[in-house]
């Protein structure tokens, strides 16, 4: 049985009405080799939806593969999350990261960010970066949980922030996405 690669994104937040990762995410979708879901962007919310699309596979995923939004120019591999997320921004239901009170150390992806990051500028993404910051908010929140139940399904997750729309539409982004996709799926699939 083929193995499902689970692909999430966000909808629209304050401040950014037109989110590529969502749109990344549904233009992703083809079961059932990839299911792309787009995950409401609050902390309790997030973590619930991207159960939900897990519970929906047919078993565990081949990997996950969260994207989002940062403001930068640049196409930016996460390396790890943690719980330490900033308070002074409440996500779309109000709600900032310190209510939650996670506690944990920092969890890190097992994809080779060096492949992934070659992978990026071989598909036209200029100057990719690496970060150990996945920002603090609901992203980094998300890709916690992700990288949380990777361990418990044996299964690798990455995050990818992608550039806003209006520095570089969803149709230009998604072929380079597409890539990482595909390296993500090789990766994973050769465990």
């Amino acid at each position: 049985m083929e193995r499902t690669l689970l692909i999430t994104g966000f909808g629209p937040f304050e401040g950014v009405d037109d989110n590529p990762s969502g749109q990344l995410a549904q233009a992703l979708h083809a079961p059932p080799r990839r299911v792309g879901v787009e995950l409401p962007v609050t902390f309790r919310g997030a973590p619930v939806a991207m159960d939900a699309a897990l519970a929906s596979l047919a078993g565990p995923p081949l990997a996950i593969l969260s994207l989002g939004v940062h403001p930068g120019a640049s196409f930016r591999l996460e390396q790890r999350a943690t719980t330490a997320l900033r308070p002074a921004r409440p996500d779309n239901d109000g709600v900032s990261g310190d209510a939650l009170g996670l506690v944990g150390a920092p969890l890190e992806t097992a994809l080779d960010l060096e492949a992934l990051e070659a992978c990026l500028r071989a598909a036209g993404a200029g100057e990719p970066e690496v970060s150990a910051d996945a920002g603090g908010y609901v992203c980094e929140r998300t890709y916690r949980h992700g990288l949380e139940r990777g361990l418990e399904l044996a299964v690798p997750a990455l995050f990818l922030h992608v550039p806003p729309a209006d520095v570089l539409p969803v149709t230009s982004q998604l072929p380079i996405v597409e890539r990482v996709v595909a390296e993500v799926e090789r990766q994973a699939a050769r465990g």
